[in-house]
């Protein structure tokens, strides 16, 4: 039951393949379109050095410009790390005219930052004195200072112009600070200070302060100027903060030009690092892992979902995944692909699509284009269809599994019955004592119970046969020793000569009979074992026919033989000596029962034996018919209706054939009657027959009886020697 069942594994199985192998397909065309799309979108960033870390301004400072570190302190002056700034002096002022130290501190919040400012000057000279001397208020100049700002805009133009510089060594290294933030100077016991809260933007800073004179000319004595700074807070690195949030700005600017609905874009630098990513993906279980739930949906559609995810996993993940990253192979210089199997919670077959495509600049890799994509969305179109497929598998399926149980349980519950039937029909002493009733079904279980019913009929007959067989045989024994034993017990008591003599030949044809009997018996077991020592040899038929016709006119003067072979040669494997017994035993039958002064006709002929050719050996004769109640059993051993000459006067059909004991060949037969029939004659043309491939067979015939057998043309026993 188990192996019929099994094949219908294959159906769920076959159709799974077909749908992975249409969704195989449709992938394959969505995978070449991506490859195509990758390699598009690559070639529209090569030679583009601005996009990628090797490109303007990686992580160097531009010439003319120095770092100044921003402390991370809520106490603005105390605790900072004060920086001084260059001074130079002017005219003949002394060396100590000015000295200047700032400091960058953030504030509690981050974003805000403070410049602090501290000047130890020999006099603080505020601007603004009035002077009326000459007739009027006049401002006149005093201590100053200056901050210049810029912001990421002002750094990335400085990096720009580094770069240019390389190139072109004459290019101007000036750099230009956009904003200008007045300082307001507050005198203190040593000069001056001041405190200036920066911009957030702020990257770039330069400060600049004046000292004049205090004796009245204000000249200028001293000038201090920190040069551009660069602004880095605790461990940051600005220049390449700035440099990645431009490079950020400009590859939105990119990405947005490819966004065309081609799954998600990915852009990698030369050490793989993730530069800039775009679009999204549909979400997909990792293959192999079970579905989400998936509340909300009908109950047949959640059950076809389920058949449809443990088909898949039962199909095996057959992906085309390489354990090298596609992003890994195209950062060598090599496009590569990859499809990836998912699981997903509609069961369906869907994989992930990934395409990467090196970038160039000049001839250098400098990073990767990686484009990915899933075939979830598309198969939401074939999704109705293959859940109403999978459930009506599952249903033909279920309803043939539960049909074929049913059939094998009627049919194994019938064989069950039959078996006790027949168990029942024979007892413990192997008598058959009952029979096999069929159930009238019309099918091979009833068809078995028929052939049960016709193996216990033939059993039966056969049983009886043997009981027939013992009492036979005791009659026939118990005959002539009753004879023997008489004539010798009047022999002992018999004095007179002449009828010892008539005793002592009655003992003999007595002890004569009972040879006849045992040889008789005897002569089926020699024929066997003849046989079976026996070679095949390829004779004439025919000529062999004929020569034992020929020796049965000498044997049988009165009787009228005749012979009817076939003109051209029969050829036929054979034991020649097991033929001319046969035929033996048929002319002597024929012999017996032909009326007087009528043919006896010997006939060789072609004939099918089973479905190849043959031949047949057949007698016929003119007397009485074949008796129907032994047209079942006449070619059994010892079976005979001949009772002596009354049956003969009778005209009874007596169908035993009685050649002389141990008889072989022709000429050997001995006519006459008188003798004791055993009914081995048939039996053995039936062994003969069989051991040559055919069969024995009586028929009635107009006016007498035909009796012959057939012999196949080839036999094919594997222990038969054949001898040509």
């Amino acid at each position: 039951m188990l192996l019929a069942i099994l094949p219908l594994a294959l159906l769920p199985w076959s159709g799974l393949r077909f749908v992975e192998r249409m969704a195989e397909l449709a992938r394959d065309a969505q995978w070449e379109t991506q490859r195509t799309a990758a390699r598009s979108l690559a070639a529209s960033l090569h030679e583009r050095p601005d996009l990628f870390p090797a490109g303007a301004g990686a992580g160097r400072v531009p010439r003319g410009m120095a770092r100044a570190a921003v402390d991370p302190l809520a106490a603005r002056w105390r605790d900072a790390t004060r920086q001084p700034v260059p001074v130079q002096i002017e005219g003949s002022a002394p060396g100590g005219t000015l000295k200047l130290d700032y400091a960058l501190v953030a504030g509690t919040n981050p974003t805000r930052i403070w410049l602090l400012l501290e000047a130890d000057d020999e006099r603080f000279v505020p601007p603004g004195d009035i002077d009326t001397a000459s007739g009027g208020p006049v401002v006149r100049a005093g201590d100053a200072a200056t901050v210049l700002v810029g912001g990421e805009p002002a750094l990335l133009a400085a990096l720009a112009a580094e770069d240019a510089r390389r190139s072109d060594p004459i290019a101007p290294d000036a750099i230009t600070l956009p904003t200008r933030i007045p300082v307001a100077l507050t005198p203190t016991s040593t000069g001056w200070r001041a405190e200036v809260e920066l911009p957030e933007d702020t990257r770039l800073i330069r400060i600049t302060a004046t000292d004049v004179d205090y004796l009245g000319s204000r000249a200028v004595e001293a000038r201090a100027d920190s040069g551009v700074l660069l602004m880095a807070v605790a461990s940051s690195d600005p220049v390449a903060d700035a440099v990645v949030r431009n490079r950020e700005r400009q590859w939105d600017e990119v990405l947005r030009a490819m966004d065309r609905g081609l799954g998600r874009v990915s852009i990698y630098d030369a050490r793989g690092v993730l530069l800039a990513r775009r679009g999204e993906m549909v979400a997909a279980a990792p293959a192999g892992s079970p579905p989400p739930s998936e509340e909300g949906l009908a109950l047949h559609r959640r059950l076809a979902r389920g058949l449809l995810a443990i088909a898949v996993r039962l199909g095996g993940i057959d992906d085309d995944a390489s354990g090298t990253s596609p992003v890994t192979t195209a950062l060598s210089g090599v496009p590569s692909h990859r499809a990836e199997r998912l699981a997903t919670s509609t069961g369906m077959p869907a994989w992930q699509l990934s395409a990467a495509h090196p970038v160039w600049v000049a001839d250098r890799v400098v990073g990767a284009l990686l484009l990915e994509d899933s075939t979830v969305e598309r198969l939401a179109l074939a999704q109705d269809a293959l859940e109403r497929l999978a459930l009506f598998v599952a249903a033909a399926i279920a309803a043939t599994v539960l049909a074929l149980l049913a059939v094998a349980s009627l049919a194994v519950s019938r064989i069950l019955r039959l078996r006790r039937a027949a168990e029942a029909a024979i007892d413990s002493r192997g008598r058959v004592v009952g029979t096999v009733v069929r159930d009238g079904l019309r099918d091979e279980v009833d068809a078995l119970a028929e052939s049960y019913g016709r193996v216990l009929e033939r059993l039966r007959e056969h049983q009886a046969y043997l009981a027939r067989l013992r009492s036979r045989l005791l009659h026939e024994l118990r005959t002539p020793i009753m004879v023997v034993r008489s004539s010798l017990d009047n022999l002992a008591l018999e004095t007179d000569p002449a009828r010892s003599a008539a005793y002592a030949e009655r003992a003999q044809a007595g002890a004569a009979r009972l040879e006849r009997i045992v040889a008789s018996m005897g002569e089926a077991g020699s024929l066997e074992a003849m046989l079976g020592a026996a070679d095949l040899e390829r004779v004439d038929l025919g000529r062999l026919v004929a020569g034992c016709v020929d020796g049965y006119r000498t044997a049988y003067p009165r009787a009228q033989l005749q012979v009817l072979v076939p003109p051209a040669p029969a050829v036929a494997a054979v034991v020649p000596e097991a033929i001319a017994q046969a035929l033996d035993k048929l002319v002597a039958n024929a012999v017996d029962f032909a009326r007087p002064g009528t043919p006896i006709i010997v006939s060789l002929a072609e004939a099918r034996v089973g479905r190849i050719g043959g031949w047949r050996v057949a007698v016929r004769n003119q007397g009485p018919p074949l008796p129907a109640a032994m047209a079942g059993s006449l070619f059994e051993s010892m079976v005979s209706v001949r009772d002596g000459e009354a049956a003969a006067a009778e005209g009874v059909a007596v169908v035993v054939a009685e050649g002389s004991a141990g008889a072989t060949g022709a000429g050997s037969v001995t006519e006459g009657g008188g003798r004791g029939h055993l009914g081995f004659g048939l039996y053995l043309v039936r062994l003969i027959a069989e051991f040559h491939g055919g069969s024995a067979s009586a028929a009635d015939v107009p006016g007498g009886v035909e009796v012959g057998f057939t012999i196949a043309d080839a036999i094919t026993v594997p222990d038969r020697k054949r001898r040509d």
